[in-house]
């Protein structure tokens, strides 16, 4: 496959804007880096500091295809807990699922013994579909009973938009999930060492037993593999390749280099003849290739607001030395922009309804104010807290004659002199009608 990718001029870099809610980065689909994407659905996250690089469609509700097996192998690292214990194979845990030609098996026979990480490896490198029945049968004793306890770890983890109705991935109605909850799935497997550790590895080995030779099974993702350039990546420290007829060609894979570790998932991807070279790629692992390398060229944490910077100020009401207040960043902050990006090329605005028209001393320097926008080329990067810069004290003086302004100009205060205006007025008019009463009363009696 030909190289992708050149170093982006300074020009598409300021192309390359992001919108983001908190510490989350939003690449736009408008970029060169994602024209020539197949698949159609995809989601990058940084696992440094959660922001998106790149999304789309990713709460699009698609076939899960064998990342149900992640699922379930999570599932039983939890339950069973001590996983160098053994489990013996019978017919009976074998029988939970049906195998079609092509199905992926690691040929387990009964009367063989496993650990119980060996069996949980073999899920997660190899996704043999005997071993999930292996997993489910010990643990559940039915496929149902087993399909439920991955449905409740999948609401328990924040996996919102994932049904389970069986324990291969294999295409079934109402059976869906999304990259979005793909990612949060594998971000919480990852906590676990034995599944990173799983997760990264090539092969998973069987020993001989009396019923089976020693068997080594491949993982089918090729992105660790340099042999294969149409896929590999250098970064790529593991992942999880998987396919259905309805789901697509799908890939999710962690990668690291330079400091930088992302996890992208990609879905719905084709195969394709995407080099002209008369063979069909698999555009999951072609597309992934491709954001990992812009992503690795392009971008870096740099810092986008400093800690001492004026980004307004606003009055303040009753200050003993002041009658305003400025409003600074609350710490240094820094966020995955492009390389050239510096704290000089961003711009810092408050958010409108968060911001007051006025505080009233005293002010502690330090103290919350607002939340303010970072925005790079237009378009927001990050959200941060703006706070006070220095202490304001309280005038006493001025706050009183603050209130006795605010007493003179209030609405109730303008009723009530009106009121009162009119009141006099009216005992004016009524002294000045006496009073010409009396000066007719007094004529008509000297006639």
């Amino acid at each position: 496959m030909k190289k992708f990718f050149s170093v982006f001029s300074a020009a598409v870099l300021l192309l390359c804007v992001f919108p983001l809610s908190g510490v989350k980065a939003d690449f736009k689909n408008e970029t060169e880096v994602t024209k020539k994407l197949y698949s159609d659905v995809y989601y990058m996250t940084s696992l440094d500091d959660d922001s998106v690089m790149f999304r789309k469609n990713e709460t699009k509700k698609v076939q899960p295809a064998a990342f149900v097996k992640i699922l379930a192998s999570i599932v039983a690292t939890e339950k069973w807990g001590n996983l160098d214990e053994t489990v013996e194979i019978t017919e009976k845990s074998l029988s939970l699922v049906e195998y079609d030609y092509g199905v992926r098996v690691a040929s387990l026979k009964a009367g063989e013994t496993y650990t119980k990480k060996q069996l949980i490896d073999c899920l997660i490198i190899y996704g043999a579909n005997d071993v999930a029945s292996v997993i489910a049968y010990e643990l559940s004793k039915t496929e149902a009973a087993f399909v439920s306890e991955m449905q409740a770890l999948a609401e328990k983890i924040g996996c919102n938009n994932t049904v389970v109705k069986n324990i291969t991935g294999f295409d079934a109605d109402g059976q869906y999930t999304t990259a979005e909850d793909v990612t949060t799935l594998i971000r919480y497997a990852l906590n676990y060492p034995s599944f990173s550790e799983a997760f990264s590895a090539k092969e998973i080995v069987l020993p001989q037993t009396a019923e089976n030779e020693e068997r080594t099974f491949s993982t089918s993702n090729r992105m660790t593999n340099a042999t294969i350039s149409d896929y590999y990546h250098a970064s790529v420290t593991g992942g999880k390749q998987t396919s259905t007829d309805k789901a697509g060609e799908c890939i999710a894979v962690v990668s690291s280099q330079d400091g930088y570790s992302y996890l992208t998932v990609v879905l719905g991807g084709k195969l394709k003849d995407v080099d002209k070279d008369t063979v069909n790629e698999n555009t999951s692992m072609t597309d992934a290739q491709r954001l990992l390398s812009w992503v690795y060229e392009n971008i870096r944490f740099r810092v986008v607001a400093t800690a001492n910077q004026t980004v307004t100020t606003i009055p303040v009401v009753a200050g003993r030395s002041a009658d305003t207040l400025r409003l600074i960043p609350a710490k240094e902050t820094s966020a995955l922009v492009p390389a050239g990006a510096t704290s000089d090329s961003v711009l810092i605005e408050p958010i409108a309804d968060t911001l007051p028209e006025k505080v009233t001393a005293p002010v502690k320097a330090g103290d919350v104010i607002c939340k303010a926008r970072v925005c790079y080329a237009g378009e927001e990067i990050i959200t941060i807290d703006l706070v006070a810069a220095n202490d304001v004290g309280l005038s006493v003086f001025r706050l009183i004659m603050t209130g006795v302004a605010s007493v003179i100009s209030s609405t109730w205060f303008i009723v009530l002199e009106v009121v009162a205006l009119a009141a006099v007025i009216a005992y004016l008019v009524l002294q000045m009608k006496k009073k010409s009463q009396k000066k007719s009363d007094s004529g008509e009696n000297k006639t």
